[in-house]
């Protein structure tokens, strides 16, 4: 059956060749089955994005934290050194415990829409990465003073709580920095699988502009075929009857 002229018109002027599913039933099909997982990459890439926002917002934390134990190791090993005099050490433990409420103020205010990071209450929470609502679990060790087994700290302790503590959070930056690789790999993949079907979508749905004008212009000249052909039965209708008369 051929397509009528202002059907192809229609189809023009929407760039679709699906308008309606008398169209190609069995395609739009396909394509609302597109259309449904394109949304879903879609939300998941925001889901990633997010995220590794939130990934960022702890590992620079976890960076500042980790150059404040280096500064209170330095001045742990300089407390060490023999020359230095009760009240000299006073005064490297008073900003020893300085540089420790700065990392205790850290781990307080890091925060990723609202939901503390770092203070030992993000275990198993859910970040999604899939268009079906897949997720990957992540924890978020505990960054406090007391977690690090640096409550009570004295420069006499010397330097053995210190590193022990460095190592503690160099361990959680290295499990963000993983995390943060394979979100990164989740959302190249989404974003391949997003461009993949929405090109498949397009196929389906557009229409083919230079084919459709093609047709139009076939069925206008052969409408125009139709109408000189009737007319002229129609003449020749007239001429028979005048001829009787």
């Amino acid at each position: 059956m051929k397509i009528q002229a202002y059907d192809v018109y229609s189809k023009i002027a929407s760039g679709n060749r699906i308008n309606s599913a008398s169209d190609d039933p069995a395609g739009l099909a396909i394509s609302e089955k597109l259309e449904s997982q394109i949304n879903g990459d879609q939300k998941a890439i925001q889901n990633i994005e997010s995220s590794q926002d939130l990934l960022k917002t702890a590992d620079g934390s976890l960076n500042s934290i980790l150059d404040d134990l280096g500064r209170v190791r330095e001045l742990t090993v300089q407390a060490g050194n023999g020359i230095y005099t009760d009240e000299d050490r006073a005064v490297i433990q008073n900003e020893i415990n300085n540089l420790f409420e700065n990392i205790q103020s850290n781990v307080q205010n890091t925060n990723f829409n609202t939901k503390k990071l770092i203070d030992g209450s993000f275990t198993e929470q859910q970040l999604g990465v899939g268009a079906n609502g897949q997720g990957t679990q992540m924890t978020l060790r505990d960054a406090s003073i007391e977690a690090l087994g640096l409550d009570n700290f004295s420069v006499e302790d010397g330097v053995s709580k210190i590193d022990d503590a460095i190592s503690a959070v160099t361990e959680s930056l290295s499990e963000v920095g993983a995390k943060t690789n394979g979100l990164e790999s989740n959302l190249n993949n989404t974003r391949i699988s997003e461009i993949n079907q929405t090109a498949s979508q397009s196929g389906i749905e557009d229409l083919d502009i230079a084919k459709a004008v093609m047709e139009m212009k076939k069925q206008t000249a052969l409408n125009q075929y139709k109408t000189l052909l009737i007319n002229k039965q129609a003449e020749q209708e007239e001429s028979k009857l005048g001829f009787l008369i």
